[in-house]
């Protein structure tokens, strides 16, 4: 299980490149990926968004590069012999035909016409280092997700055992609800019992329409089979458990909103209000889950 909340930061030098690299994540529904690099990576930003996107599946990411050529400034650099020859030929001609001598026209020629430029470099140079170290900020930067998503499969956990305490207890209440209800029926048709014509058949008619009514073993069936369902998920490593355990939940939140009107019974309503408010915390939490 990964947390969808993540940070690493690596740095990379050698005698010909320094490179940095820092990736933050928070929650979003799908892959959002921001990529934030120098001019001289441009070629290689699909690459870097295919090798992220391989390893993350959910999340917005922003992720900055730097980088930094160091190798030699000779090598780096050009002048376009061509043009300075064409730009010192008008300007010895200037001087020629106006009789007049620049002060120095090598300097006028590189401030005003642009002849230097920097080489086209080979992303091959450094593409194989920027792959490699983006493996590293991502080993990181995953590991720090699974960590994270440890501390939320515990919580959750927890969670989930207070609902099954809970529904032990409902378990045990829907078996009185019906006797309770007989009871304090009987005690009713006691009282207006000479007011009233009634028969045996018509009580057990009302107790069998009540029993009917209230009856939640089905909804406690369901969401017993929920739970199971719920514990195998936060187990399970799979890239959507997050969209896994938000289904699983909606269903259970169903199940208690059937029981709580069925029921029929404050004590049961109290438990299942707990719950729901159980499953309200693991469902905030589940936001943040790849």
């Amino acid at each position: 299980m990964r947390s969808m909340t993540g940070y690493s930061k690596i740095s990379y030098q050698d005698s010909s490149f320094i490179i940095g690299m820092e990736i933050k994540s928070v929650n979003n529904k799908n892959l959002n990926l921001k990529v934030k690099i120098p001019n001289s990576l441009n070629s290689l930003e699909n690459k870097i968004r295919s090798i992220v996107g391989s390893r993350i599946s959910r999340g917005s990411i922003d992720l900055r590069i730097s980088f930094e050529d160091r190798r030699d400034i000779e090598n780096l650099y050009e002048y376009d012999e061509k043009i300075c020859e064409s730009y010192l030929n008008v300007l010895n001609k200037m001087e020629k035909d106006l009789e007049g001598n620049f002060s120095n026209k090598i300097d006028y020629l590189v401030n005003n016409f642009n002849v230097i430029k920097k080489k086209e470099q080979n992303s091959n140079d450094y593409e194989e280092i920027i792959e490699e170290q983006l493996k590293v900020l991502l080993d990181s930067f995953i590991l720090f997700k699974e960590e994270e998503g440890n501390r939320l499969r515990e919580y959750f956990k927890e969670r989930v055992i207070f609902i099954e305490k809970n529904l032990e207890i409902i378990k045990k209440h829907k078996e009185e609800v019906v006797e309770i209800y007989k009871e304090k029926l009987v005690k009713r048709l006691d009282r207006i019992k000479e007011e009233i014509e009634f028969s045996e058949k018509d009580i057990l008619k009302e107790i069998l329409l009540f029993t009917d009514k209230s009856d939640i073993s089905e909804e406690v069936s369901r969401l017993e089979s929920h739970l199971k369902q719920l514990r195998i998920e936060l187990s399970s490593n799979s890239k959507t458990i997050g969209k896994k355990i938000d289904f699983i939940l909606q269903e259970m939140f169903r199940e208690l909103n059937t029981m709580g009107v069925k029921s029929n019974s404050y004590d049961i309503s109290k438990l299942v209000v707990e719950c729901k408010a159980e499953i309200e915390k693991i469902r905030e939490q589940a936001m943040n889950i790849e």
